[in-house]
């Protein structure tokens, strides 16, 4: 085909049949003039895709926005995004901590007590901070500026919700924009989520998440914030909150932490048990090195600190004795557990179950009596299984102490002979309610007859049978002296006079005395008789503590303190919620007291005395003390006092039974070994006697005020409102020791 041909070729399917060969000039010009009718066929074509396309992409468009609209409806209207929970005041799982006195007046962790959570809030102060308050104790700014800068750099400037990071994160699950999969919750996310504890799956919890975030930030400070996320993370091994994990991975408190510790701590968030320093350091140093990088790169820190907080070697200590936890308590922790939670039921009305959760998790700051080395010297006592006497079948013989000062504080206590195995379980020197025998003659007889001026130190008194109708009390010894002194009856342990003298005072005078003066809670109605009130074979009975807090009344001048086995307990806020400092009550006067004190003593240093074994423990300074065993010697008792301390021992089995009688010294020996070393190193000190008391010679034969005719005389002590009369059996002088003395020499 020529080219006139090709120019002239007509195509049925244009709308010009043919060229004009000579409308064109050239062949390029004809071939163009092709090219441009072709294109103008196609653009039909084309035109149509792209409106197909287009019209696609605003379906879609329409449709996303349509989704997009009706779920932040659904999002705005059907989801609850409010937070019933004031950050200012949070109600959470906190650790309750005991504290005691060390020594100087100031308190220290003992112990630390936690139900599921384990956790101790510690303050943020930026203000404290910028101001170098050199008292200030609470989260450093270091570890704040970690958190921040490995979790959340943009904390300070968004409203609770990072926008970027959360698109980010959104995208990144269906297009992987980055190696791994990234997490778009902010600080304040993270801490709705932990206050909140949801963890469902659907898309709902994030839109929840998100909502309760703004509202958060809406209500309170980034500071408050920070501060409420930092003490409510977990951190690996069941801690919670920074300060216990500074306790237990560097033993140490949070506000000591150096910079690399800082970040090794904020390094553990993303996973605790991936990044923990104890379990896996090598993973942990690399995102700490991670947390301090990128704290350079935000500003937080500089080169040179970068650089050393790298190659600081940390000591990780991740030790549990670190959080001062023990698996199993103490005796005394047991009872004061206890304690509390009946004080805490009783003042605010809780059932006993509710209290109880609250003493685990309310974060309770418990200030004890406790003295760790008087608990300690108790404890090395009766762990000692040599006192583990072997009863009837198969039992071993078990006893209780309790120790306490003049004030009602107990000091130490253990409720069973042998190691100690569980928790709250049978505490004998609170809830072993045993016969007290001859312990009960001063508390229950002399004591109410000497305070009603019944009898007086020296007062004769008559070692007699004597019958309550088908009973009369008999002596331990099996027979009867006569006429003996108040003094030799109390020192030898009589039976017959305290029956007698709770006779003339009377049993309900009695019951009433050992009730309401003396704080015992555990007699019964049964108990308002002779037998039980002379002589100590109770239907009820006393326990340790009882006993202890009875017989404190000889030593401080005639006060009894309800025992107490803490001061104070203080919420998280520092606000005092219970109180100890209860005010004395006067149990007997301060003359009577002195007369019972110098009286009990003779059961120590008189020459018949049933408890001379006790001198030999403190030699150093005066006891008074009283023995006691119940019927068939089923149970004995050693209680006695000091300057410093008084103390209540007690030995029995479970299931009464009787001790065996090469064994009937026991209870004194404990009391001696466990008080020997509670007082070793303890200064020398005096009994203190009342200005309304007086010491007197007096004759041993009358019991009455000796004269120098008197063959016989002894030292007692009186209350000046109820002197004896002057000897009348051996007339002559008041007996003047120093007098003589002075006659003596002038005749030499």
């Amino acid at each position: 085909m020529d080219d006139n041909e090709l120019y002239s070729c007509s195509n049925p399917e244009d709308d010009d049949s043919a060229f004009d060969l000579n409308s064109f000039s050239s062949k390029a010009e004809a071939e163009a003039k092709l090219d441009k009718k072709r294109r103008k066929k196609n653009r039909p074509k084309k035109e149509k895709i792209l409106k197909t396309v287009l019209t696609v992409c605003l379906i879609c468009l329409i449709t996303g926005s349509i989704v997009v609209g009706s779920f932040l409806l659904y999002a705005f209207t059907m989801v609850d995004g409010s937070m019933d929970v004031n950050l200012n005041d949070l109600s959470l799982n906190f650790t309750t901590t005991i504290y005691v006195d060390s020594g100087d007046g100031n308190y220290t962790e003992y112990q630390r007590l936690h139900g599921e959570f384990n956790r101790i809030w510690v303050a943020y102060d930026k203000v404290a901070i910028e101001k170098g308050d050199t008292s200030y104790q609470g989260i450093p700014q270091n570890l704040v500026n970690a958190f921040v800068a490995i979790e959340d750099k943009r904390f300070f400037e968004h409203d609770g919700v990072d926008w970027k990071r959360t698109v980010a994160a959104f995208i990144n699950e269906f297009v992987p924009i980055y190696s791994s999969r990234q997490g778009g919750s902010t600080i304040t996310q993270q801490l709705v989520k932990n206050l909140t504890g949801d963890n469902s799956q659907k898309p709902s919890r994030k839109v929840r998440e998100i909502m309760r975030a703004r509202e958060l930030e809406s209500k309170y400070s980034k500071d408050t914030i920070i501060e409420c996320y930092l003490n409510t993370i977990p951190l690996g091994h069941g801690t919670y909150g920074v300060e216990v994990a500074a306790n237990y991975y560097f033993g140490k408190s949070v506000n000591e932490l150096n910079l690399a510790e800082c970040a090794c701590i904020a390094a553990i968030t993303k996973a605790p048990s991936n990044y923990a320093p104890d379990d896996n350091p090598e993973a942990n140093e690399t995102r700490r090195n991670n947390v301090l990088y990128e704290m350079l790169d935000q500003g937080y820190i500089t080169e040179e600190e970068y650089n050393t907080a790298k190659e600081t070697e940390l000591n990780v200590i991740a030790s549990k004795e670190a959080l001062n936890e023990t698996e199993i308590n103490s005796y005394f922790v047991d009872a004061l557990i206890d304690q509390v939670i009946e004080d805490l039921a009783d003042k605010y009305g809780y059932d006993y179950e509710h209290a109880s959760d609250s003493f685990y998790s309310a974060g309770y700051k418990i200030y004890a009596t406790l003295d760790p080395n008087i608990q300690s010297s108790l404890e090395k006592v009766f762990n000692d299984t040599a006192y583990a006497v072997e009863g009837k079948d198969g039992q071993t013989l078990q006893g209780s102490m309790t120790v306490m000062d003049y004030n009602g504080n107990v000091k130490g206590l253990v409720g069973g002979i042998g190691e100690k195995t569980e928790n709250r379980g049978f505490n004998r020197a609170t809830d072993a309610v045993r016969q007290p025998g001859s312990t009960m003659k001063p508390i229950a007889a002399y004591a109410p007859a000497i305070e009603n001026d019944l009898i007086h130190y020296s007062s004769i008194v008559n070692d007699t049978k004597k019958y309550y109708k088908d009973w009369a009390p008999v002596n331990w010894y099996g027979g009867y002296w006569g006429n003996i002194t108040v003094q030799y009856a109390l020192e030898r342990s009589v039976n017959t006079i305290p029956v007698y003298l709770v006779e003339d005072l009377g049993t309900q005078t009695s019951y009433d005395f050992l009730t309401q003066k003396l704080g015992i809670s555990t007699l019964t109605a049964e108990d308002v008789n002779l037998s039980p009130l002379g002589m100590g074979g109770t239907n009820g009975g006393l326990t340790t503590i009882e006993s202890a807090a009875a017989y404190a009344v000889f030593g401080n001048g005639g006060l009894y303190y309800e025992p107490t086995l803490y001061t104070e307990v203080k919420n998280q806020k520092g606000d005092t919620i219970l109180s100890k400092k209860s005010e004395p009550k006067m149990a007997i006067s301060e003359d009577t007291a002195t007369v019972m004190n110098h009286l009990l003593q003779q059961v120590v240093y008189g020459s018949e005395g049933t408890g001379k074994a006790a001198a030999s423990y403190i030699p150093s300074m005066k006891i008074y003390a009283k023995t006691g065993t119940s019927n068939d010697q089923n149970d004995l008792w050693f209680v006695g006092g000091t300057p410093y301390y008084v103390a209540s021992c007690w030995c029995g089995y479970d299931t009464q039974q009787p001790i065996p009688s090469k064994n009937s010294g026991i209870a004194l020996k404990m009391w001696g070994n466990a008080m020997s070393q509670i007082h070793s190193g303890l200064k020398a000190k005096e009994f203190e006697n009342s200005s309304y008391a007086v010491e007197k010679y007096y004759c041993t034969s009358s019991g009455k005020l000796a004269t120098d005719a008197c063959p016989n005389k002894a030292l007692g002590w009186y209350k000046k409102s109820n002197l004896p009369d002057v000897c009348d059996t051996h007339p002559g002088e008041v007996y003047n020791p120093e007098k003589n003395n002075e006659s003596a020499s002038a005749e030499e």
